[in-house]
């Protein structure tokens, strides 16, 4: 595995939510409710951006049609779709990034 680092975490403050594109893959890392958490930037449903999604209780709400995923197991809540990516948050030193594959 290696570290992909994102932000530096001063940087990761409450509200935090970025969209980054490395190679293939596209993440959002976001800070809600004191939790960091990083997730696939589109929705398996339909491909619409998680940017602007609503997060609450620990679930992102597509705000093209109100898809619910886990952003702890990334499934949807009711089981109609596919699963959304979620990576693993590390910190390193003063960075907050991902694991990924090498």
């Amino acid at each position: 595995m290696r570290f992909l680092p994102l932000d530096k975490l001063i940087n990761v403050q409450e509200g935090y939510r970025k969209r980054f594109k490395i190679d293939s893959t596209d993440l959002i890392l976001s800070k809600e409710n004191d939790q960091i958490v990083a997730f696939g930037a589109v929705c398996p449903h339909q491909e619409q951006s998680l940017e602007e999604g609503h997060i609450e209780g620990g679930v992102i709400y597509c705000p093209r049609h109100q898809f619910a995923f886990s952003l702890e197991t990334g499934q949807h809540t009711a089981g109609h779709c596919r699963p959304l990516p979620i990576y693993e948050v590390h910190y390193e030193g003063n960075e907050v990034g991902i694991l990924l594959e090498s």
